[in-house]
């Protein structure tokens, strides 16, 4: 069927400025969209698919290859085509992707460890695109990938259209989907995780910079990869029940006491109590042994004091699903003081880039990394690549000490540079076992004043809700109610601007907007005329006619269009003595529009119409027999 509503107006004021959307879909295909408004207008489809070889390319033709003449099997079958619409290869899915609105360079990444670097040409390409290696276990004995294969690439050029063409394609291995990925144009980097390990790529030099494994021993169940899940259900469900045994005892044990260890319990608990705060809960430690503890959950670049108080310089921040956080800084030639390394080849200039680790940090209860953000010495975040050397932010405050933002599942922490001391801290409350799931470091402008704007630390929790925290101070502002906790695909699927709002999936294919500004808001503004007016209407003799719900018209003295005043020869009828507002009245039935109307408000109303047909109809036949019975 066709829309119902054509036309209408709209009211909304232009937006201030042009707002994009970018989605990642299964089919390696990655969508944009204007989301200045309302509604999310498309603009541009890329597709990823091309840089490989796929299930549904076109068949060599066998005239042209010796090798395929000579095989004489009968019948001589051979594809010709592609016929399921719906048989994309699954690897193709897109994970992650980052975009430099500033150099027009995007990086995608995707389910079988495959990470693009595109870049923005209006004309169109005929070329090759360069594949480079990079293997994340470094050679690790006793570790063999279980998953799915990579995707075969394309050695030979193609045609890609204008928009974003394929420069660099770098191949994970072992190919399992990334989970994190981060891009830093001004320094040419790219740095990208898997359940295995991150790497460092440098995309102007097509060098290969780091590649650290971050697997743990135990991790047997990071190599089987997505579509091998028996098992590790078979394992989850061993390890559940020996955690249950393990209470048992433990409680069982802790039944057997003495009075004097009755005693300690309550000092113990009452320290406990003193040391916690009410809306605070203990956080409990993490086993090392749990699986995919190697699973790399963010990365950050960031131009910061590592090495020491005095001098910065770009580093590289990793965090680790067991609560690990390694932090690198680099040598980057051309920025800061860095030493340039000779490489052969004829890359330009001859250098390359270094990564030396620098601090390696290990959260005490080993909960997973979320996020990691730098802030400068006013406490507030670091700009984007070119944001700074374009005049477009505020430049960092490089005069006093940096520190480092951390949030994991379990709490909040703030950590002091270079010594990586902590500062502030603060641990969820327990509301059913509350988790981080999403952080994100917004700007809100105040409504009121027009050059008055603060930076606030917006967390998603696996409950749905949000909370708000000033940076870096940690204190808790205000918590809204977002999405429903059960809607687990709503919650994953989030993600914030910087301005306030936020875009969640509640269907695969219906996003819902919020915002959590009071400044920043995108609601539909819009009327819609309709062809019969509702306002009143003047007649000849100079009544007025009120437009009723039903069609009819009421005038100025209360009576309907088509009704006469009855004579007095005329002979009298209840009906016609009861108010217009009565269930037996015929002249006025009108239905109650105001709120919402229900199916129960149509059959309450259609049996309100029958009933006073039914009492109109035997009040006319009373009055015939009467009638007659006079005359008679």
């Amino acid at each position: 069927m066709s829309w119902p509503i054509c036309g209408g107006k709209n009211l909304a004021p232009p937006p201030k400025q042009q707002e994009l959307l970018l989605t990642g879909h299964e089919d390696g295909t990655v969508r944009f969209w204007d989301a200045s408004g309302v509604a999310l207008t498309p603009l541009y489809k890329l597709g990823t698919a091309n840089v490989f070889h796929t299930d549904c390319d076109e068949p060599p033709d066998p005239s042209n290859d010796p090798d395929m003449q000579q095989e004489e099997e009968w019948p001589p079958f051979r594809k010709v085509g592609c016929f399921d619409p719906y048989s994309d290869d699954p690897r193709l899915g897109i994970q992650k992707i980052s975009l430099c609105k500033y150099s027009s360079k995007l990086v995608v990444a995707g389910t079988a460890g495959q990470v693009i670097v595109l870049a923005l040409n209006d004309e169109p390409s005929d070329h090759s695109v360069d594949v480079s290696v990079v293997d994340l276990l470094q050679d690790r004995e006793g570790f063999t990938w279980k998953g799915h294969d990579k995707l075969e690439a394309r050695l030979k050029p193609a045609p890609f259209p204008p928009g974003f063409q394929p420069q660099v394609l770098v191949q994970c291995l072992p190919p399992a989907s990334v989970t994190a990925v981060a891009l830093h144009t001004e320094w040419n980097l790219i740095a990208f995780g898997t359940s295995h390990g991150f790497g460092l790529f440098d995309y102007h030099r097509r060098n290969t910079v780091l590649a650290r494994c971050t697997l743990h021993p135990n991790d047997s169940l990071a190599m089987e990869g997505p579509l091998s899940r028996v098992k590790s259900l078979k394992k989850s469900l061993r390890q559940s029940f020996r955690r249950i045994r393990k209470s048992r005892v433990s409680g069982k044990k802790r039944a057997i006491t003495t009075p004097t260890s009755k005693v300690q319990e309550a000092n113990a608990a009452l320290a406990e109590q003193e040391e916690v705060a009410p809306v605070q809960r203990r956080i409990e430690p993490r086993s090392a042994d749990d699986s995919l503890s190697g699973v790399v959950r963010c990365l950050c670049f960031a131009d910061t004091f590592l090495r020491d108080g005095t001098h910065h310089g770009p580093t590289l921040w990793a965090g680790t699903n067991s609560g690990s956080v390694y932090a690198y800084a680099l040598e980057v030639p051309g920025v800061g003081s860095g030493r340039a390394c000779e490489r052969g080849g004829a890359n330009e200039g001859g250098t390359c880039v270094e990564a030396v680790l620098g601090k390696e940090i290990q959260l005490m209860h080993r909960a997973p990394v979320v996020s990691i953000s730098i802030l400068d010495g006013r406490g507030k975040p670091l700009p984007d690549p070119y944001e700074a050397s374009q005049d477009l932010a505020i430049a960092p405050d490089m005069t006093n000490a940096h520190s480092v933002l951390i949030a994991s599942e379990e709490q909040l922490k703030v950590f002091s540079l270079p010594k990586v001391s902590a500062k502030t801290k603060f641990k969820l409350t327990a509301h059913e076992g509350c988790r981080v799931r999403k952080v994100a470091l917004v700007l809100f402008h105040s409504a009121a004043q027009e050059d008055y704007s603060e930076h606030t630390l917006v967390c998603l929790t696996n409950l749905g809700d949000m909370h708000l925290f000033t940076i870096p101070a940690l204190r808790p502002q205000v918590r809204y109610d977002c999405i429903r906790k059960e809607d687990i695909s709503g919650i994953a699927s989030c993600v914030f601007t910087k301005n306030g709002q936020g875009f969640y999936l509640i269907s695969p294919s219906e996003y819902e907007r919020f915002s959590l500004s009071a400044k920043v808001l995108t609601e539909p503004l819009c009327s819609v005329q309709l062809d019969r007016p509702l306002e009143p209407t003047a007649t000849s003799d100079g009544t007025t006619m009120h437009p009723q719900a039903n069609g009819t018209h009421r005038n100025q003295t209360g009576q309907a269009e088509g009704r006469t005043e009855a004579s007095p020869c005329t002979l009298s009828s209840p009906i016609l003595e009861t108010p217009l507002d009565s269930p037996l009245s015929c002249a006025d039935l009108t239905l109650d529009t105001t709120g919402e109307i229900t199916v129960e408000d149509v059959r309450d109303f259609l049996t309100t119409v029958d009933e006073a047909e039914n009492n109109l109809r035997n009040m006319k036949e009373e009055e015939g027999r009467s009638a007659g019975i006079l005359i008679n």
